[in-house]
Formats: structure tokens, C-alpha cells, sequence
């Protein structure tokens, strides 16, 4: 039923769909290096929904969201650095602002650019201290895991493990207005007591993403401009997953939808 709602809400707030697609052509040079003809990646969209997260390149974050760099821009001196700050900056911004959007929508409350403007940067601050927080976890952890050689595999898992966990990190910090230490405390103590509630809701979802990925990195190797209609059926899906996600967690949060998300 959350899922159905998400898609309802994804095609009456449409408009939102811009975000995920404007951040993905800004990559579209590394989406089409990367598309092969059969990838399959379980995972689900991340709370800015990105084509990248089910492509063949390495993970800019967890299962649960990414960080938005752009892949082809790393490791070329004083440029990569410009632009890995310049979209850290603009990641947490729109990030916020289209979190922001989803649970206004959710609520019945104006969805405008207004809104977006107003919750990106309310929330600006603590989605670019995660973003930041994430990014030095990832470097570190990808020392470590050269380091640890076979253990590596067990590291693995665990991130993977906490990150089902803080399924919801995104979510509370708008719903609540939460700060990432207590945010990540709500997800944990949620995803603890309704595990089984939460595994439910998100396979479908991991299998839809999955097939989806299959379809859309297809399109891209089968011909380049197909990137375009690949990026765009993602942002859909990925918005109305987004929307899902927001609505599940007032449901078995007992939260009541229609607060104002500003308060």
C-alpha cells in the first residue's frame, strides 16, 4: 500500500522528478562509461534518488543513500577537489529541500519552490555533516579493508547490517527535525522493534530496484541517448520509492502526517 501511495504521490507532485534527473545528467559522461548490458545490484533508491546507485562503479555511500560526487572528476588535482566540495554543498542542499518537498506532499501542504528553498536550507547544516561524516567512514574504511585483506568480507557485511538499519536516518531528520545523532537513534530503535515490518517493505522494493537497474543499464549500452529515458524512468521510480519510504516510516512511527515540517 505504500508503495502504490508513493507512485500516486510521485505523479501528483511530478515536478520533483527535475532533482534526481538534473543530478544524474550532470553525470552523464560517467553514467554512459559505466553502463554494461546486464548489472543487478540490490539495493534501493537512496533518499536523492541517483541512476549511479544501480550502475557498475563503486558506491559513494550505503544501501540507503549516496553522497553525490561525480565518479570521473576524482583524482585530478585542484578540479576534482572544486567539484567534490561543489557537490557535497549542492547534494545537501537539494537533498533537504526535496525531503522536505516529499513530506510536505505527504502532509497535503504546498509543494513549491518555495518549499524547497526553505527546506533546503533548514536542513542544509546536518545533511552536510552526514555527507561529510560518510564520506571520511568510506575512505577509511577502504584503507581498512586493505589492510584486513580476508577479513574484509565481514566488514562488508556489517556496513550492510548498519546501513538496513539506518534505513530511516534521512527520514527522521525531516519528520522530526532531528539531529543526525538522534536521527540514526530513532532508526535504530524503529528498524529493532518492527525488523520484521521493514523487511517486508523493502523486498519488493530491492527487486523492483533491481530489475529496474538490469532494464535501465540494458538501455544505456544498447544506444547513448537512451541514458536519458534510463534516467528518467530511475528518477520516477526513485521519487515514488522516496515517498513510500517517508510514509512507511509515519505509519509504524506513529507519527501523525499534516505537522508542519518547518515547526
Amino acid at each position: 500500500m505504500n508503495l502504490s501511495k508513493g507512485f500516486h504521490l510521485a505523479n501528483k507532485y511530478y515536478p520533483l522528478l527535475l532533482v534526481p534527473i538534473i543530478f544524474d545528467l550532470l553525470q552523464l559522461g560517467n553514467i554512459l562509461r559505466n553502463a554494461q548490458g546486464f548489472t543487478l545490484k540490490l539495493t534501493i533508491p537512496s533518499a536523492l534518488p541517483s541512476i549511479t546507485q544501480v550502475m557498475n562503479t563503486a558506491n559513494q555511500g550505503t544501501d540507503t543513500f549516496n553522497i553525490n560526487l561525480p565518479y570521473g572528476y576524482l583524482g585530478h588535482g585542484f578540479l576534482a577537489v572544486l567539484i567534490v566540495i561543489l557537490y557535497l554543498l549542492a547534494g545537501a542542499f537539494f537533498k533537504g529541500g526535496f525531503l522536505g518537498c516529499i513530506l510536505a506532499g505527504i502532509n497535503e501542504q504546498e509543494v513549491s519552490v518555495s518549499t524547497y528553498i526553505q527546506a533546503g536550507k533548514q536542513y542544509f547544516g546536518r545533511f552536510l555533516a552526514q555527507s561529510l561524516l560518510m564520506l571520511t567512514l568510506l575512505l577509511a574504511a577502504a584503507l581498512f579493508l586493505i589492510a584486513i585483506g580476508p577479513l574484509a568480507l565481514i566488514l562488508m557485511i556489517g556496513f550492510f547490517i548498519l546501513a538496513f538499519y539506518l534505513i530511516f536516518w534521512d527520514y527522521v531528520i525531516v519528520a522530526e527535525n532531528a539531529g543526525l545523532i538522534e536521527a540514526a537513534q530513532i532508526s535504530l530503535a524503529l528498524v529493532q522493534s518492527g525488523l520484521g515490518k521493514v523487511f517486508l517493505f523493502l523486498i519488493p522494493i530491492v527487486l523492483i530496484t533491481a530489475l529496474l537497474g538490469i532494464i535501465a543499464n540494458g538501455l544505456i549500452a544498447a544506444l547513448p541517448i537512451l541514458a536519458i529515458l534510463a534516467i528518467a524512468l530511475y528518477a520516477y521510480f526513485g521519487t515514488a520509492v522516496v515517498f513510500a519510504i517517508m510514509t512507511f516510516y509515519l505509519d509504524i512511527s506513529g507519527r501523525e502526517a499534516g505537522s508542519d515540517f518547518t515547526a
